[in-house]
């Protein structure tokens, strides 16, 4: 499965078993602690198919397709009731018997849990569709557990290159707002461009963290080496040996702090995602606010408390996307602050190494030769991730401040062009 926000051809599914409904019709339900169906607007009503009377006070699961994982479910419910929102592609079923997917959009509010759905059409989408049906038959087959279930679904996201459910939930929210402003002809906002350049350097520096950390380990027996190879050599290897000495104290003291260093890249990785989830999910709680205001008054459903509650709702999530912007910066900072540190230890160790080459050309033996090289090989590594890690830093900062700037003058917003006739598409 490959993961990606690139822009593909729209799958259209001519199935007569297939729910129709538009990309531009946003909808909601409410439930309460226990998951039984409280409100929701006209569109959930007419797409499920059934009437309010059938719906109000109802699981959810009434709408539950056979062909969706256990395991989504598990993990959804997992993370809502922990107080996590939480993205998922889901199948469902309407009263008919036909199907509908959807992207939900779940978070908790006061009382129980508000879902957003919108249609999907992404090309991660049709990856995650292969990725239930493979699960669902490992269910079937091996007899998984629901836990079970979303372990294996998890493994797979990991195996598609997302490092785990937070990372895989921004980059598929991103790639369906961005699919969806394509086909209804809305400009994509600039933060999610700018979210989306966040999250493709956030990946880059955990991946050179890693590598950075996979080299000291590879390295990390030839300092031992080399005391021992100046040890075999008596009294003319003392100098060598003192040096080695000194370059394994100043080696270990890299691999303590690569532990600190690696989780505060972790950190940056995690908050620009979540930022990226927040944000994303403010701006689809925003338009259903609107969609709502603007639907008729229903009998069975309470539209003014409703409408206070979506406002509600888009209030917090806006305050979330804005504190994540904050905590951004803060996560950037530290982490220069230890990209710094890890620089110049890595210089302190350069001085040591060029020392003992020296002394080693003046032993003239192929071995300590041969050690030095796997030396100046490791410090070539550390050099080289400690700079790129340091050029995305960089980068990261700069589109941080950006993001800053566009929140500040509301350009977050979403932006639709009134000319395109959406019912086209």
């Amino acid at each position: 499965m490959s993961i990606t926000n690139t822009t593909a051809e729209i799958p259209v599914s001519h199935s007569e078993d297939e729910v129709a409904f538009g990309f531009s019709e946003l909808f909601f339900s409410r439930t309460d602690e226990r998951g039984k169906i409280q409100s929701g607007n006209t569109v959930f009503q007419r797409v499920s198919g059934y009437s309010w009377q059938e719906l109000l006070n109802k699981p959810h699961n009434v709408i539950r397709h056979s062909d969706m994982p256990r395991g989504v479910f598990w993990l959804l419910w997992d993370r809502i009731r922990r107080g996590l929102p939480t993205g998922a592609y889901v199948k469902n079923r309407s009263q008919d018997g036909r199907y509908y997917w959807v992207y939900a959009i779940v978070t908790p509010v006061e009382g129980g849990y508000l879902s957003v759905r919108l249609k999907p059409s992404s090309p991660v989408f049709c990856d995650v569709q292969a990725v239930y049906a493979e699960i669902l038959a490992c269910e079937a087959k091996e007899g998984l557990s629901p836990s079970q279930s979303a372990t294996r679904l998890n493994e797979r996201l990991i195996d598609a290159g997302c490092r785990d459910y937070d990372n895989f939930m921004a980059m598929s929210l991103l790639a369906e707002f961005q699919h969806r402003s394509l086909i209804l002809c809305q400009g994509i906002p600039a933060a999610i461009t700018s979210f989306n350049d966040l999250m493709t350097s956030a990946n880059k520096l955990l991946s050179t963290a890693e590598a950075i950390a996979d080299a000291c380990n590879a390295y990390r027996f030839v300092p031992l080496n080399l005391i021992v190879q100046a040890g075999q050599m008596g009294s003319a290897g003392a100098a060598i040996g003192t040096i080695s000495a000194n370059y394994s104290m100043l080696s270990q003291e890299i691999q303590v702090n690569l532990a600190t260093f690696f989780e505060a890249a972790r950190r940056v990785s995690m908050t620009i995602h979540e930022g990226a989830f927040f944000l994303a999910t403010s701006m689809v709680q925003e338009e259903i606010s609107v969609v709502f205001e603007n639907e008729p008054v229903t009998q069975n459903v309470d539209h003014l408390s409703e409408a206070t509650k979506l406002r509600h709702q888009l209030t917090r999530y806006q305050a979330k996307a804005a504190e994540n912007l904050r905590g951004i910066q803060r996560e950037l900072k530290q982490f220069g602050e230890g990209t710094a540190g890890m620089k110049r230890l890595a210089s302190g160790l350069a001085a040591i190494r060029v020392m003992g080459k020296v002394e080693a050309g003046r032993l003239g033996t192929t071995v300590l030769n041969d050690l030095i090289c796997d030396l100046e090989a490791f410090q070539e590594k550390l050099n080289q991730g400690l700079n790129d890690i340091g050029n995305l830093n960089n980068g990261l900062c700069f589109n941080a401040d950006q993001l800053e700037k566009l929140h500040a003058s509301s350009e977050v917003g979403l932006r639709l062009d009134p000319s395109c006739d959406a019912a086209k598409v």
